[in-house]
């Protein structure tokens, strides 16, 4: 039996101009806001904010995020911007995702100007919270995504290709993940419509990738605006943020983000790999845990193709059950392992990235 609830579904405006319709999207909302960003995404996006208001009847203040999404930040930030019709999220997915959390205490609408496409914050429902010190510590989750999303293409342009990079491999994650974890859920009893059109959806995150994101890395370096960039980015913000708000969260997350999770709770390992990245590597692992091993070589390839670091040995973490206790306790604790096809112990998970390790080796055999 469906329950009933209200399905918000997101608007958004991508291309490279899109910024040019700021002023219809928030005319709505009112004419007084405050832009929340990081100090690169305010330096650089600010004047292309300003330049598209030239001439409009709008006010605003800009703010620092504060380096982290946490309860304490978003705090901070209210007692700040008080008084204001909306928000405006500016920058990557935790600056985003603080003030989406801002705006929910406030109870007021938010608009999302990314200026890196890493992630799908940008027109999800939620925010990833942390502690202080950069580890994982909960989801909030919130009735409706983003008034607008405004993907400006020229703006996000202007990060270096590492950050896509970090975007393809978290779109690509959707499929995995999400089929992995409603296995064995039937549709009209578990598994309801909405989760149901999400986990079909996910597969829109890995094809276009798969086919496209190394011409579309390649560009983006190249500073080329080209059909292949805009292609993967929609499958980046657009078709991943769809597949969060459409499915239940039991099938947005698996064993690859609880690895990411996990491997975060390494106090210098966010100074070292982006978040996408370490979900690549999850990706890997759990295809290896679940043994799926023809397409963890395929992927394996593919990420090696971009330029990700696809082994512990890259990522100069040792493969030492001892030394990996805590990232593995905190793998298989997290709440992305709550609603998957079978229980996975530590050591099961730490078994996988022993044969994740060796995957170049696994390819030979498959060959063989």
């Amino acid at each position: 039996m469906y329950t009933t609830s209200m399905v918000r579904l997101p608007a958004f405006c991508i291309g490279k101009n899109a910024l040019s319709e700021f002023a219809a999207a928030a005319s709505p909302l009112g004419h007084r806001f405050a832009v929340i960003g990081g100090h690169t995404a305010l330096k650089i996006g600010m004047p292309r904010l300003e330049q598209a208001l030239s001439g409009q009847p709008f006010t605003y203040t800009a703010h620092w995020y504060g380096g982290e999404c946490t309860e304490q930040n978003a705090a901070r930030l209210c007692s700040e911007l008080s008084g204001n019709d909306f928000i405006v999220g500016m920058g990557g997915g935790k600056a985003i995702d603080t003030a989406k959390y801002a705006a929910d205490l406030l109870d007021i609408p938010i608009i999302s100007i990314p200026t890196l496409v890493s992630n799908c914050a940008p027109i999800t429902a939620l925010s990833v919270v942390y502690s202080g010190s950069g580890s994982f510590e909960s989801f909030r989750f919130y009735d409706a995504p983003p008034a607008c999303t405004i993907i400006d293409l020229s703006l996000a342009m202007t990060a270096p290709g590492a950050y896509f990079r970090a975007g393809l491999c978290d779109a690509m994650s959707k499929y995995p993940e999400a089929s992995f974890s409603a296995r064995g859920d039937i549709l009209g009893q578990s598994l309801d419509h909405m989760s149901y059109l999400g986990v079909t959806l996910s597969r829109t995150c890995w094809d276009p990738i798969m086919k496209f994101g190394v011409q579309a890395l390649s560009d983006w370096e190249n500073g080329l605006c080209s059909p292949a960039v805009e292609l993967c980015t929609r499958s980046i913000i657009i078709s991943a943020g769809l597949v969060s708000l459409l499915a239940d969260d039991n099938y947005n997350c698996a064993v690859a983000h609880s690895v990411c999770y996990g491997l975060q709770s390494i106090p210098r390992i966010e100074n070292t790999c982006l978040h996408g990245d370490l979900v690549a590597y999850g990706m890997l692992v759990q295809l290896c845990l679940d043994q799926q091993l023809d397409e963890a070589v395929t992927l394996h390839a593919f990420l090696q193709s971009l330029g990700v670091r696809v082994t512990l040995r890259e990522m100069d973490i040792p493969l030492d059950r001892t030394a990996l206790d805590a990232v593995l306790s905190e793998a298989v604790s997290g709440p992305d392992m709550q609603h998957i096809p079978y229980s996975v112990s530590k050591d099961d998970l730490y078994q996988a990235m022993q044969q994740a390790e060796l995957l170049p080796s696994e390819r030979r055999n498959l060959i063989v």
